[in-house]
């Protein structure tokens, strides 16, 4: 009996250990899953999972390394930057300066200059500091010479990779961003995220033509936040949007490059015109990618990232127009509204908000509405995550190494995109009255109580008859907190017309989905008058006699003839420019040719269509941004303009954006440019380029020539920067520069080429490929030059294959870590080969 005591207490204190053991760990994890719920994570068990599973598979891959080294008195500067930072609880500009540092990353080691990032005290906090990063000469990091190093958590973990990618996809301006691990002094700071800032390297990479990047200076704002977290509350008028400069990157280079602050000095006047009201948003930006971008900030729930102190430009100085640039997304929230929701009231003016500007400019809201619809799909979705999985997999098992619990969760996009197509698809747009009838007119009103904007389309009677309203109508929102205005629509009616029954078909501007809505067999007494919408822009080419203007056909005539063109004519979007032989068109006067719609000019083998400038005054021919295919055949442009270093347009006849077929044609003159085309498809066949300082330049286009001659450059024939470009039977001679020159990772392959009489037959830089099968080169001083290697773009390869050379004056020249074959052999000497 004694005996059996003792287990039976064993027992017992074991029974008691083992629930005080179960009650302690289920307090633990019950407590542990409201706090990682009151954080926003899914909960305990999901954090479990995530650590169990990814942090393994982080190991599948070594993530890129950056070290970097400052010396003692330069870390002592950025220590005490952080100290200050911390007491102040902000990051103030005065004393936060560069120091130089060393860095070495996967291509190698490179000079740069740091300093402390940011302005809130979330860039200091513990060892892992933010730092914005500038390297020297040709150093550079991931193709980037300015990017920043920051907490993954600063821009939210994966979700602003995320966000970068399908702005990219999207065709925006996207920084570079990712994750990779940083030492620093020696010591492992762990997983950090890379972001590009603002340099000529983000507009290359974007393939975009070199133009000033900008914001709404945030200087003064943040004066305002600095009172605000001193609890000095006060009117500020100088934190306001209106009062904000507008700021260029790299300003100190403007400032120096005579073309880049003629551009920038454009950027601040259309957008001076934008805020004063005189202009309307889709003049002054492109409204296409303003719509797209938005759009994306509604799938992803990146409204605190549209504050004015945090958006960033581009300006095409081709087309004349503002681009966005993707920037910090603050994303992954729930979706509440729509970033064009309750601002539509019809009209812009001066003293609006920057969105209310954007999103009461109809070509805007109606592309953002399309994009919405397209975004919105679940398919769109689910066919994005695909073609990204193999990059979200290496983006997330490197940052997996030091937060595995930080998955990115795409579940939120999805219920986004519920919020979406709910939002566009409310219940009731708006309330009819019935207005009553005149001989030949029907009167309803209409109250918004939406906050989307709505398009009449018809009025629909009891029979099924529609009855189109007697102008276009668009109503507005109804603003929050504020009773919706109403707005008097007008039928056309044969006859009387009964109350009962009647609907409005009507849809969100730009939707593709129509709704109808119930008109109430009352009227509204004390309807308001409706406010009139925006002009549309008259035509310039009604200006002109010899232009015919077909509205039904949309097409736009130069009638045969010889005219004289003395002051610019602008051609709209959305029609085509036709031409046929007999004609001479002569500019004169200062005088442009500015086509916004597609070229159709058609001359004859023996009687060519001519284009030129008596006084070589004109400022030549330009089509930009025309929707569909332009196509040239026999027409001749001939001295359009004099030669002028700082010539105002890119060449005497340019293509951007446009795409363009030109067969049998002829350009000749004494022009800086002669032809140049960018961010385009061109085809050039059977034609010939005589004279001239450079002849054809593309940037970031895809170019073919075929049986092409190009005569008597006054510097280089064919230029290519960036793109591609295939070359077949072509004629190079009589100049004075290159005969073929690759730039910025341009592609070039050609067969069949003559060079003869030239001062050098290839050059390559940039990182550009130039590959030739069968030709010649004759009398050349110099045969081939391939510049160094750099770090952002990698090695130029010119590779000759089949080429007949004689009586060269030189031979081969590359630089640094370049190459030059001829038949498979290395050749030419190695040579530091600077400049561009």
């Amino acid at each position: 009996m004694s005996d059996k005591i003792p287990i039976r207490k064993r027992r017992k204190r074991w029974l008691i250990g083992t629930i005080a053991l179960t009650v302690v760990l289920g307090a633990g994890g019950f407590v542990g899953d409201r706090i990682l719920k009151s954080k926003g994570h899914p909960g305990l068990r999901t954090f479990l999972h995530q650590v169990v599973t990814n942090y393994p598979a982080s190991f599948a891959m070594e993530p890129v390394l950056l070290s970097i080294t400052v010396d003692e008195r330069d870390m002592e500067q950025l220590r005490s930057v952080v100290d200050e930072a911390r007491d102040r609880g902000v990051i103030m500009p005065e004393g936060n300066e560069y120091v130089e540092a060393k860095l070495s990353g996967p291509e190698g080691d490179f000079k740069a200059k740091l300093r402390i990032k940011g302005k809130l005290t979330d860039h200091v906090q513990g060892s892992k500091w933010s730092f914005r990063v500038v390297a020297k000469k040709d150093g550079g990091f991931l193709g980037m010479k300015r990017f920043s190093l920051q907490h993954p958590g600063t821009r939210n973990y994966l979700c602003d990779w995320l966000y970068h990618r399908l702005s990219a996809n999207e065709g925006i301006v996207a920084l570079r961003y990712g994750f990779l691990r940083v030492e620093f002094n020696g010591e492992d700071l762990g997983i950090y995220a890379y972001e590009e800032h603002f340099g000529p390297e983000l507009l290359e990479h974007n393939g975009r033509l070199a133009g000033p990047l900008f914001r709404f200076d945030p200087a003064l704002f943040w004066e305002h936040r600095l009172n605000e977290m001193q609890k000095l509350r006060f009117d500020e008028p100088f934190a306001a949007y209106q009062a904000a400069a507008v700021d260029a990157f790299g300003s100190s280079d403007v400032a120096k490059d005579d073309r880049l602050r003629g551009q920038f000095e454009e950027a601040v006047g259309l957008i001076d015109g934008f805020r004063r009201g005189e202009l309307r948003a889709s003049q002054v930006f492109d409204a296409d990618r303003i719509a797209r971008r938005h759009a994306l900030l509604d799938l992803i729930g990146g409204h605190h990232s549209m504050d004015w102190s945090d958006v960033k430009f581009y300006y095409d100085p081709a087309a004349k127009r503002v681009e966005p640039v993707s920037y910090e997304s603050f994303s992954a929230f729930p979706l509440r509204t729509l970033a064009g929701s309750d601002r539509w009231v019809g009209r812009h003016e001066a003293g609006m908000d920057l969105h209310d500007q954007y999103f009461n400019d109809e070509e805007i809201f109606r592309a953002y509405v399309k994009h919405l619809e397209r975004m919105s799909r679940k398919s769109w979705l689910d066919s994005s995550f695909a073609a990204l999985e193999p990059a979200l997999d290496s983006a997330s098992a490197t940052l997996y190494r030091e937060f595995p619990y930080k998955e990115l969760d795409r579940s939120i996009y999805y219920k986004n995109q519920k919020v979406i197509r709910k939002l566009l698809n409310g219940p009731k747009p708006f309330h009819a009255y019935f207005g009553g009838t005149s001989s030949d007119t029907v009167e309803v009103a209409i109250v918004p109580i939406d906050g989307l904007p709505m398009e009449v389309h018809a009025l629909l009677l009891q029979d099924g008859t529609r009855i189109a309203p007697v102008q276009k109508t668009i109503i507005p929102c109804r603003r929050q907190g504020n009773l919706g205005v109403p707005v008097v629509v007008r039928f056309a009616a044969s006859g009387p017309v009964e109350r009962e029954g009647l609907k409005i078909e009507c849809s969100v501007l730009g939707a593709s989905v129509q709704r109808e809505v119930e008109v109430f067999p009352y009227a509204l007494l004390g309807s308001a008058e409706q406010g009139r919408l925006l002009k549309d822009r008259t035509p310039n080419a009604k200006e002109f006699a010899f232009l015919i203007v077909d509205e039904q056909e949309r097409t736009i005539t130069i009638k045969p003839g010889a005219w004289k063109l003395d002051h610019t004519l602008v051609l709209p979007s959305g029609y085509r420019c036709v031409a046929v032989a007999p004609l001479r068109l002569d500019l004169v006067n200062g005088a442009e040719l500015i086509s916004y719609s597609k070229l159709d000019w058609k001359g004859l083998q023996d009687l060519a269509i001519n284009i030129f400038s008596t006084d070589s005054s004109s400022h030549g021919v330009h089509v930009i941004e025309a929707e569909g295919l332009s196509r040239l055949s026999h027409v001749a442009f001939a001295n359009l303009t004099r030669h002028k270093d700082d010539q105002e347009r890119s060449g005497d006849v340019s293509f951007h954006k446009s795409s363009v077929i030109v067969d049998h044609c002829a350009f000749s003159g004494t022009g800086a440019t002669l032809l140049d085309v960018s961010v385009c498809s061109f085809t050039m066949r059977d034609s010939r380029i005589d004279h001239g300082s450079d002849q054809l330049e593309a940037h970031f286009a895809q170019v073919t020539l075929s049986n092409v001659t190009f005569g008597h450059a006054g510097d280089d024939a064919i230029s290519v920067e960036g793109g591609s470009a295939r070359l077949e039977k072509i004629t190079i001679t009589d100049g004075k520069g290159i005969g073929v020159k690759g730039a910025k990772a341009a592609a070039v392959t050609g067969s069949d080429l003559r060079i003869e009489d030239m001062g050098a037959a290839f050059e390559g830089q940039d990182g550009s490929r130039i590959t030739v099968k069968q030709g010649s080169v004759k009398n050349v001083e110099f045969i081939a030059k391939a510049k160094k290697a750099e770090m952002r773009y990698g090695p130029v390869v010119i590779e000759l294959v089949d080429v007949t050379i004689t009586e060269a004056g030189g031979d081969f020249v590359y630089g640094d870590g370049s190459l030059i074959t001829v038949d498979g052999e290395r050749v030419g000497v190695a040579k530091a080969v600077k400049g561009k």
